[in-house]
């Protein structure tokens, strides 16, 4: 892995010194920090613990460990290993990745030697557990994700007190030492919009158009929410679904089976609009295909699955993958598959031939100047 850069080593310094919650904008490196971390402490004199990190990201820590050579690699504490045999695993110290279920029950039983543990867990029953054995172990929280604490009251606060940290590490990208190192290599950015095909065009309509059915219908049955907050508008952006749930939780209990089969509605309706963008047209059709199919998710639905606009979502759905070929052509009037091509696809492979070519150019000319210069000499 690359050195660190100006900020990083900056931020790992003052991490150093006191524990903290590391909150950094999103490209920042948080995994380059963790990183570094965990480098320093690969040594059987100390035991390390890691939770919250899932198996892809263990794998790419290992890998880049043995790639720097180093011999004490990080471990995995599994249910495929015996209660037993955990107790050695964790005497033998270094950096072990566990899942917050084992670690309680290890926390409780004692098998984890807590006097020798310097890393953190973000669960605050086993922090508290972890305190209450050691009281010199450091605790290190890293986070990318900013947003996840602007939603209710004291979230930061409430966070740090779970965590058992008191100082907060906040490292946006208008920081002084962020913002005067990228104002140093500044990218050249390339925006290249995407349209969409007109089959894609009609199932967006379709869906916009059973949301705004759906919306109308739980107005219907609770009229004390807000109507500026279920327009369409608002149901699009991301915070839609925590916006429904801050005024019907309270109620929730009290609320009928309509109106929570409307509310999950909504929610399976702007995943399918969020997918239409991102699924290949066979990966959407199936994922419609298995939402018309299961019975059990819509044996009490809102009745969209019967407005004309889902019948017009399913058939430019089918229309993407299937090609129903003239009669002159097929007297039988087979369907013959003949499926839409992303357009992102095109493009992506047109952008990269591109930048090969400038690259090879560069090259080319790169080369023919020193030539040049030879001849001339």
């Amino acid at each position: 892995m690359a050195p660190l850069l100006e900020y990083e080593r900056q931020l790992v310094l003052e991490l150093l010194d006191a524990d903290g919650l590391v909150v950094c904008a999103r490209g920042l490196g948080a995994d380059r920090l963790l990183y570094h971390f965990l480098r320093l402490h690969c040594h059987p004199a100390c035991l390390v613990l890691v939770l919250n990190t899932q198996p892809a990201e263990e794998e790419y820590f290992i890998n880049q460990l043995k790639i720097e050579g180093v011999e004490h690699l990080p471990r995995r504490v599994t249910n495929e290993i015996t209660s037993n045999s955990r107790y050695e695993v964790y005497t033998q110290g270094g950096v072990i990745f566990a899942t917050s279920r084992i670690l309680v029950v290890d926390f409780l039983t004692d098998r984890i030697p807590a006097h020798r543990i310097i890393e953190s867990c973000q669960e605050a029953f086993i922090l508290r557990l972890f305190r209450q054995k050691n009281k010199r172990g450091f605790i290190k929280a890293f986070t990318d994700n900013a947003v996840a604490f602007d939603t209710g009251f004291c979230h930061v606060e409430r966070v740090m007190r779970n965590l058992f940290v008191g100082k907060l590490y906040l490292w946006p990208r208008f920081h002084v030492a962020v913002n005067s190192f990228l104002e140093q290599h500044k990218p050249e950015v390339v925006e290249i919009h995407v349209s969409m095909t007109p089959a894609m065009l009609a199932i967006q309509t379709a869906i916009l158009d059973i949301l705004n059915a759906c919306l109308k219908e739980l107005k219907c049955h609770n009229p004390s929410l807000e109507v500026e907050d279920l327009s369409l508008e608002n149901a699009i952006g991301k915070p839609f679904d925590k916006t429904i749930r801050h005024y019907l939780d309270p109620l929730w209990h009290q609320l009928g089976a309509k109106t929570k089969s409307l509310v999950q509605d909504l929610k399976i309706l702007r995943t399918l609009l969020q997918y239409l963008s991102q699924y290949d047209c066979i990966t959407f059709l199936n994922l419609l295909e298995s939402l018309r199919a299961t019975e059990k998710a819509f044996g009490q639905n809102s009745g969209w699955l019967f407005l004309d606009s889902s019948t017009s979502m399913f058939v430019n759905a089918r229309a993407r993958v299937y090609h129903l070929p003239d009669a002159k052509m097929n007297k039988k009037g087979k369907m013959s598959e003949k499926m839409e091509i992303k357009e992102d696809q095109g493009i992506l492979t047109r952008t990269v031939s591109s930048v090969i070519h400038d690259h090879a150019s560069n090259l080319l000319s790169g080369l023919y100047s020193r030539r040049l210069g030879v001849y001339f000499i």
